[in-house]
């Protein structure tokens, strides 16, 4: 996605113009910079170019960073300049967002997108409910910063980030006055009983499909892909609408993953990379992809670790987008836990808990993900979280995704979706394992800090899982990340990196 890097309100000229720097080298992996000046004016607002003389107090200044072209990106008219970045057809979403405040379903249809206005009245910032392009701002003395990435604010001085949540607007005044309104919620999704199985099985075909069919612009792209249903699906209706699509896979030696992939991809008959992945390169990359991510939990850079080796390996071979197979998981009941609370409590409580975990998905899932693969300067994509998708899958019946003590008895409508769509059996029925343990990261990360901490060298198993964290944490403080008090404790590692963030 491109980047984008904001200051609105009362700083100096020069103050704001030491600020946006800062923030803008923390954005740069989003592509080539473009910045913009403006000024409110009775008649509507005044834009120049940063190559023009600045005001000697700017009401703001936009950075928009994009490895395309900018005139892609934005519309500059005499009274407002709009910023689209989006899969969804910008017309469209011109025309919905100006329709929002009349029809507020009319946005259920912005898909992969953040839209940014500024007209005479401040500046807009809606994010769409997918969730799947994060947005952030924070408050500095008499300013409002924004950014797509939470380091930025950091660069700029705020440790107290806010992000923008799915289907939310933010407008910011010229005085810095914020107000938010919440215009999508997940919660309104209601469960439908007794429709048809197969007339269920159609409905998510066509919904899918249309989601899918976004990439058929697309010249070349690349699936994250581990040889599961949910992946495996992502590759086939990738490469149906886009000629060139290859499979990317980044496992360890002896994993589960790496065992695999070559068959599951000659059953999809499409060509598959694989990268190794070993406890030196972890622990080479390990700054980048806590700093690339923005966290420091460990399930969280077990999980991004082989996303972003994957996302550096799209960009060396060229490929400017990468998919994702993340979502049926959360939409269709995949994990072990799904299937304890359907048995303890009932499909009603299933039914609640996903819609609860799906709600929040973008801050669990889909913002680490994203910025693991967007720091090696590739767009992240996630066909599953097209809001029309997802809202069909919600109002299934947790019975037609769960069928206890069959194999598998998880996701059960969604791997017959799968072999409706031409999956092959093996693969529609192929059995889930968490990333991190079916690549082999989360051993390789445990390795790597091993074998590289002097401290936990010698430790046991038991004894260094106790310390993963701390080094994790220590990392991040090198990285100048602001890491909370309660989690940050006193241990002084060793440690040699290799190289901190370069770029």
């Amino acid at each position: 996605m491109a980047g984008i890097a904001s200051i609105v309100g009362s700083s100096s000229s020069e103050n704001s113009l030491r600020i946006l720097n800062l923030m803008a080298k923390s954005a740069n992996h989003r592509g080539r910079e473009e910045r913009f000046i403006v000024t409110s004016t009775e008649a509507g607002i005044r834009v120049v170019s940063s190559a023009a003389e600045t005001p000697q107090n700017p009401h703001m200044i936009l950075s928009l960073f994009t490895h395309g072209k900018i005139e892609d990106l934005i519309d500059l008219q005499t009274d407002s300049l709009t910023m689209i970045d989006t899969t969804t057809p910008k017309t469209s979403i011109r025309d919905l967002l100006e329709s929002r405040t009349s029809d507020k379903d009319s946005l259920s249809y912005i898909f992969n997108s953040i839209a940014v206005v500024i007209n005479a009245g401040g500046l807009s910032v809606f994010r769409s409910i997918d969730g799947t392009r994060p947005f952030h701002y924070g408050r500095l003395d008499g300013s409002v910063l924004l950014a797509t990435d939470k380091r930025c604010l950091w660069a700029g001085g705020i440790s107290n980030v806010h992000s923008l949540q799915p289907g939310c607007e933010l407008r910011v005044s010229w005085t810095g006055t914020i107000t938010l309104e919440e215009s999508l919620s997940m919660d309104e999704i209601v469960v439908v009983r007794g429709v048809p199985q197969e007339q269920l099985i159609q409905s998510l075909k066509q919904t899918l499909l249309s989601s899918f069919s976004r990439l058929e612009d697309c010249a070349k792209c690349a699936v994250l892909f581990s040889g599961g249903v949910d992946s495996s699906l992502a590759g086939l209706l990738a490469s149906k609408q886009c000629t060139n699509t290859v499979l990317i896979s980044t496992h360890a030696k002896g994993s589960r993953d790496a065992s695999i992939v070559g068959h599951a991809a000659d059953l999809l008959t499409l060509d598959v990379i694989e990268v190794p992945m070993s406890d030196k390169m972890v622990w080479n990359l390990l700054p980048e992809v806590i700093y690339a991510t923005e966290c420091t939990r460990r399930m969280d850079i077990e999980i991004a670790l082989p996303f972003f080796i994957a996302a550096r390996e799209a960009r060396q071979q060229g490929v400017p987008l990468v998919v994702s197979g993340q979502g049926p998981d959360e939409l269709f009941a995949g994990y072990a836990k799904h299937v304890r609370l359907y048995e303890d409590r009932g499909e009603e409580a299933l039914e609640v808990q996903l819609r609860k975990e799906v709600s929040i998905t973008h801050e669990t899932n889909i913002e680490r993900d994203e910025r693991a693969i967007s720091f090696n300067g590739v767009d992240a994509w996630f066909p599953y979280f097209d809001h029309e998708f997802v809202k069909l899958a919600l109002s299934i019946p947790a019975n037609r995704k769960i069928a206890v003590g069959k194999a598998p008895e998880r996701k059960v409508i969604f791997r017959e979706l799968a072999s409706e769509l031409g999956l092959p059996m093996e693969l529609a029925q192929a059995p889930k394992k968490a990333t991190q343990y079916s690549s082999g990261a989360a051993r390789m990360l445990s390795i790597a800090i091993s074998e590289h901490v002097p401290e936990c060298r010698d430790m046991t198993k038991k004894q260094l899982d106790l310390r993963v964290q701390d080094v994790l944490n220590y990392i991040a403080k090198q990285l100048d990340m602001p890491i909370p008090n309660d989690v940050m404790h006193s241990y002084n590692f060793h440690v040699k990196l290799s190289s901190l963030i370069t770029r």
